[in-house]
């Protein structure tokens, strides 16, 4: 039985630091990252993806380790989706993929639509990948009978056409849109965050999540349009790679809980909090109980209204 499947990409990344520090090969990815912070607050996670026929065995044998059902991780003929993931500050960073990598929207074709057990989650996340292939998960996912829950993130690398998302008509699909505040500027170009955020909940019933950073993040109820500020937990940051993912994945998780949206993006939060303190999706710290209760009480203790 899993209660969440993550969809999205797996990559083999070269990390570089912007202290000059480089990692490489290191299996990353939304699917996973997310899948990583979902699995901290729910052990029954699953991954549909595929993953580059050099990689795959070891990809899924290291992910089934972690306790993440790799059952629907599908095996693709090429490298997969190899890349340089350059940190350029601590907020701003940049995804090549390199010579010998796959193409990346080809691999939304090779991945196919989510089936069989996985279909029959509780809640999903689409973790970013190409625009098209994102529409179509969420309007299948939206199809099932009964209703899923459902979140979604999105990517504005140059690799990707990131103005087919400003049409947002596609949140009539999905539960919660959790896009950076970044995406957001560059995307939509809003003259304000909250107003933009406020609006477009309220107009199609969809919860919206603004990803701050380190700031934490802001959330928007769907209909209402209530906003709240939710903080970060002040992480020891060894690589900020995938904090948003993991932000993504202890949301959902929150949802399929039953949780108040508030709850539900201090979870992300705190997943998020684990992801930076680690090199790499696997090497995040798995939390006991009292671990995670304790950063989610005081990420919660910080959670303020805000009138707008």
């Amino acid at each position: 039985m899993i209660d969440i499947t993550t969809i999205g990409w797996l990559t083999i990344d070269d990390i570089v630091l912007t202290d000059g520090t480089c990692r490489q090969g290191v299996r990353g990815g939304g699917a996973l990252y997310s899948a990583v912070g979902a699995h901290i607050w729910n052990p029954k996670v699953g991954i549909h993806s595929v993953a580059g026929k050099p990689y795959y065995t070891d990809t899924c044998a290291q992910i089934e380790a972690r306790g993440i059902d790799a059952s629907s991780i599908g095996r693709s003929e090429g490298n997969g989706l190899e890349l340089w993931l350059l940190h350029e500050s601590e907020v701003h960073k940049q995804q090549v993929p390199k010579l010998s990598s796959s193409n990346a929207l080809g691999l939304d074709t090779e991945r196919g639509p989510v089936s069989g057990m996985h279909a029959r989650a509780k809640g999903f996340h689409i973790a970013p990948q190409g625009p098209e292939s994102s529409v179509a998960n969420a309007r299948q996912l939206a199809a099932l009978t009964p209703r899923p829950l459902v979140t979604m993130d999105i990517l504005a690398d140059g690799f990707i056409n990131a103005s087919a998302y400003r049409d947002l008509a596609f949140l009539e699909h999905i539960t919660a849109f959790m896009p950076s505040e970044a995406e957001i500027a560059r995307i939509w170009r809003p003259s304000s965050i909250e107003t933009w955020l406020k609006e477009n909940a309220i107009r199609y019933g969809c919860h919206l999540v603004a990803k701050l950073g380190e700031r934490g993040a802001l959330v928007c109820e769907a209909s209402t349009g209530a906003l709240s500020h939710v903080p970060s937990f002040p992480a020891q940051v060894t690589d900020t790679t995938g904090a948003g993912d993991g932000f993504c994945g202890g949301f959902i998780a929150g949802l399929v809980a039953g949780e108040p949206l508030v709850a539900c993006a201090a979870m992300g939060t705190v997943s998020a909090s684990y992801v930076v303190e680690a090199y790499g999706a696997l090497e995040t710290h798995q939390p006991t109980l009292d671990e995670r209760t304790g950063r989610f009480e005081r990420v919660r203790s910080g959670v303020r209204g805000i009138s707008y």
